[in-house]
């Protein structure tokens, strides 16, 4: 039974793939033959995953790191041959002058090296989550940004093909006009005392819950925060931060970022969306939807259960981490090629960063 629904849902999504992430189509005719240089900044896990997934794609397409770190540049400079390791960044695009950086270093130093690389002329930028600290910030980094430049923020989230298919059903009325929204995204990092946050002093809304904050600017027009509020447990930032929003089409929106929570051995993004004629619920790992009437996005059912093995049948075609790590490299890929702005560009991080924000001042407020 457990065989069989695993081939009907999936065949039910193979249908709706090119709908939704055109990217897995045609990715193949991007990465054959592909001349460009990538370099990376920060070779932590980051660094590591992203110029794995690369290379995987695109053999020797990495070209160069960048690392403070003299034992690692030294220890993995003998390891892997075919890389230039550099502890000055400077340096490395001298030398190298790459196509393509990849930002993967703390969230504070986003702001300076993204400057830096756009000020030297990099062609392409791709910077991990958060882009920068705040709102000004990246302001001043898309009025750095020259015409023909491309700065891509690593909202991975927005690649997850089930939560892309929340979107084509909520774009499609599946379930009605939407009532309310519940939200939240948990995860179990942060379980002991830690400074590290000081420096940053802001938390978990910034470093995990700008992926929740992000889809929600995708899925949802945001009007205004009615209220939040925030709770240190470990460090002398927020470690737990709930708010509630309000949608242009007056509807409210329910969220919860946390990374002290237990239960949560991994993180997981959750979505409920009510609606006048069903609800949908949806994470990185499954779809659940029950509408009021059949739908052909639904299969013409009116209930419908998808689970991650189903959207992921031999794609994409590398797999480290998570599938939408992938999916968002080949994105970035095929931006460049097309010559067109990434759906997570830098423009289109500034809503995100904007209600980061903004929730950020509404609990200043109501202290």
């Amino acid at each position: 039974v457990m065989k069989s629904s695993l081939i009907t849902g999936g065949s039910l999504v193979q249908s709706l793939v090119p709908r939704l992430c055109p990217d897995l189509v045609r990715w193949n005719r991007y990465v054959r033959g592909n001349d460009l240089k990538v370099a990376i900044i920060g070779f932590g896990k980051m660094g590591i995953l992203h110029s794995g997934i690369l290379n995987l794609l695109v053999p020797g397409i990495v070209k160069a790191v960048v690392d403070k770190s003299f034992i690692l540049t030294f220890g993995v400079s003998r390891l892997i041959r075919s890389l230039k390791f550099y502890r000055d960044i400077g340096g490395m695009l001298k030398e190298v002058e790459p196509d393509v950086v990849y930002v993967t270093t703390p969230t504070n130093s986003h702001y300076s090296i993204v400057k830096d690389l756009l000020e030297h002329g990099v062609k392409y930028v791709f910077v991990e989550k958060p882009p920068t600290v705040n709102y000004e910030q990246l302001e001043d980094l898309i009025s750095t940004k020259k015409p023909g430049q491309m700065v891509m923020v690593g909202f991975q989230k927005r690649f997850s093909l089930t939560f892309r298919h929340a979107k084509l059903l909520l774009e499609s009325g599946v379930i009605g006009d939407i009532v309310g929204v519940n939200s939240y995204i948990r995860s179990g990092d942060i379980l002991e005392p830690t400074g590290r946050f000081n420096p940053l002093r802001r938390g978990v809304l910034l470093d995990l819950g700008v992926h929740l904050i992000d889809l929600l600017t995708w899925l949802f027009k945001i009007r205004s925060v009615i209220k939040a509020v925030s709770r240190s447990i470990y460090t002398h930032v927020d470690d737990m931060f709930i708010a509630e929003l309000e949608a242009d089409k007056g509807f409210r929106i329910s969220i919860e970022t946390s990374w002290s929570n237990p239960e949560y051995r991994v993180p997981e993004t959750y979505i409920e969306v009510k609606g006048s004629q069903g609800t949908i619920w949806v994470t990185e790992d499954y779809l659940k939807v029950s509408a009021s009437t059949e739908h052909p996005l639904l299969g013409n059912r009116r209930e419908l259960t998808l689970y991650k093995p189903h959207y992921y049948q031999g794609v994409p075609p590398v797999n480290l981490a998570d599938p939408e790590y992938t999916i968002e490299n080949i994105h970035f890929l095929e931006s460049i090629h097309e010559g067109r702005e990434p759906v997570t560009g830098i423009e289109e991080a500034s809503e995100t960063m904007k209600l980061v924000d903004e929730l950020y001042r509404e609990v200043g407020r109501s202290r």
